[in-house]
């Protein structure tokens, strides 16, 4: 079956390519530093993403040529490219940090020509009674979806294991959910390469099978890190995964057993609750506190559990555990719900989440310090 074949390829491949890869990252000192915000001890290699993405995309190349039926060669290579841009940027952006205005100006690019190649929310589906979006609104939603995702992620990605197991729990269920599409019906009835569900689902087989071989180096102790470079490409990538589901989902709602999801597309963006829940907490608490909601700080959840006495394990553990408990009681939700009154169930979820780390953990935290 092809879905194994690529996997198992994008897995093999980045478990042969990266300590290759460390060994030249060492060889020409091109190496995190431990110190300020960074937890890490002593050096550690960092460009991972690079190898991610080689794997992601000789993979999903290869398989999309075997399986999708009238393949556009243009788009396909168009994808990869733009795709293969983010990833120069966050090498860029690893080896000499590059300031907000210039990583916002091309994130906003990238998403336009993402835009431009279709690959866009094209409707609200019924949400505040809106159908078909106009074309300027939707380059405008999606661009801005990319943004806040690819720096939500970013974010999250702050101790071993953490980024890759939490974009684990996102393409998982995000193939779980195309899997059942793509053996029911095949929906999205437009010329776009793009809407062909296979190519969608060979995308997320390759991923996953990229991360899980990235796992092996990155799992505590790690011996390298994705970077900027990995967090950029692979959150450009959910951003984009999570919109085209959403079409899917709006435009044929999935039935299960006679039951049809009523929440037809914010149930995705709750795959990715975490990193948005925790990303806007922690702003909140800056401005609330007069500082920048951009200024880099050890706020994130993970270091409060590291406070606790929470190993980098049992931590990328713990918010992995909270991120698929949370993905399944939102579907469930979904099957119960519209979207219109799923959006005061987000609006509950994030305030038991806030609610929950300041009383538990950040109990915790002052009760070690009293001790």
């Amino acid at each position: 079956m092809i879905w194994i074949s690529c996997f198992v390829a994008a897995f093999i491949l980045v478990y042969l390519l990266m300590p290759i890869f460390i060994r030249l990252m060492e060889k020409y000192k091109i190496l995190d530093s431990s110190g300020g915000r960074k937890i890490h001890k002593g050096y550690t290699a960092h460009l991972g993403g690079v190898v991610i993405f080689v794997a992601f995309a000789i993979a999903m190349f290869s398989s999309v040529l075997q399986m999708v039926d009238k393949v556009n060669m243009i788009q396909l290579l168009a994808f990869i490219i733009l795709l293969s841009i983010v990833v120069v940027l966050g090498i860029r952006d690893d080896m000499n940090s590059l300031s907000p205005k210039i990583k916002l100006f091309c994130e906003i690019l990238v998403g336009f020509l993402f835009c431009y190649l279709d690959i866009r929310l094209y409707s609200f589906y019924g949400l505040f009674g809106v159908g078909e979006l106009p074309v300027w609104l939707s380059y405008i939603l999606t661009i801005a979806l990319i943004i806040v995702v690819c720096n939500a992620y970013n974010l999250i990605d702050g101790i071993d294991g953490q980024a890759g197991m939490q974009a684990l729990s996102v393409f998982i269920f995000l193939a779980g959910f195309l899997m059942h599409l793509i053996y029911t019906t095949n929906v999205l009835n437009l010329d776009s390469f793009f809407a062909n569900a296979n190519f969608w689902m060979i995308a997320f087989v390759a991923i996953i099978g990229s991360i899980v071989g990235f796992l092996v180096f990155n799992w505590q102790p790690a011996k390298i890190f994705m970077g900027d470079t990995g967090s950029l490409f692979i959150g450009t990538l959910i951003a984009l995964s999570i919109i085209m589901s959403m079409n899917y989902s709006g435009a044929d709602p999935i039935l299960i057993s006679g039951y049809e999801i009523k929440a037809k597309i914010l149930v995705f963006p709750m795959f990715f609750f975490l990193p948005f829940a925790d990303t806007l907490r922690v702003f909140i608490s800056r401005i609330k506190k007069g500082k920048s909601p951009f200024l880099a700080d050890k706020t994130h959840i993970h270091h409060f559990l590291l406070r606790t006495g929470y190993s980098h394990q049992r931590t990328t553990i713990t918010t992995f555990i909270i991120s698929v408990i949370v993905s399944l009681i939102s579907i469930i939700v979904a099957f119960l719900i519209s979207d219109l009154y799923y959006i005061l169930y987000i609006i509950l979820m994030w305030v038991i989440y806030v609610f929950v780390l300041r009383f538990t953990v950040q109990k915790k935290i002052a009760k070690l310090k009293q001790d």
